[in-house]
């Protein structure tokens, strides 16, 4: 970043400003995502999220509820925010990585609920209610060996 913000595009500034004024109590992150990946959809315990795309194009979602949600595309230069518990995803739409630098306001470990671990976490009579649903279906659902924070095609 620049300490200074001189010679910085609009949203290039928003994000070195706010980095500088977080530089004791940020956790920093590269998110990387090959065409077609996606991060799946999770939201942060502990801290707001704000991102910054260096290179290639994508797609993000906001999930508020089961009845609403909402994704707009991003690209190179774009600024990205979510707030504390905020449930989102982060989708390639390029045939090039899409390459992010993540500033968490937290500079204690990150906590981040992944809905596949939220989904495998509960037991099968109450995913049953959740989504009125024969218990028997979710005893089908396989658990993969790998994490699935990210999803590659």
């Amino acid at each position: 970043y620049i300490k200074d913000g001189k010679g910085l595009k609009p949203n290039e500034k928003i994000y070195s400003e706010f980095l500088h004024s977080k530089e004791d109590a940020l956790t920093l992150a590269i998110l990387r995502l090959s065409s077609n990946a996606l991060r799946q959809p999770h939201f942060h315990f502990n801290a707001n999220e704000m991102g910054y795309v260096i290179s290639g194009c994508g797609k993000v979602g906001v999930i508020v509820s089961s009845t609403l949600s909402t994704d707009f595309s991003i690209e190179v230069g774009d600024v990205v925010f979510f707030p504390v518990g905020t449930q989102h995803y982060i989708k390639n739409t390029c045939d090039e990585d899409l390459l992010l630098i993540l500033a968490f306001s937290t500079n204690n470990q990150l906590q981040t609920l992944d809905m596949d671990d939220y989904f495998h976490g509960t037991a099968d009579q109450i995913l049953a209610q959740l989504f009125f649903k024969n218990q028997a279906e979710f005893k089908k659902v396989p658990r993969l060996k790998e994490d699935q924070a990210i999803n590659l095609p």
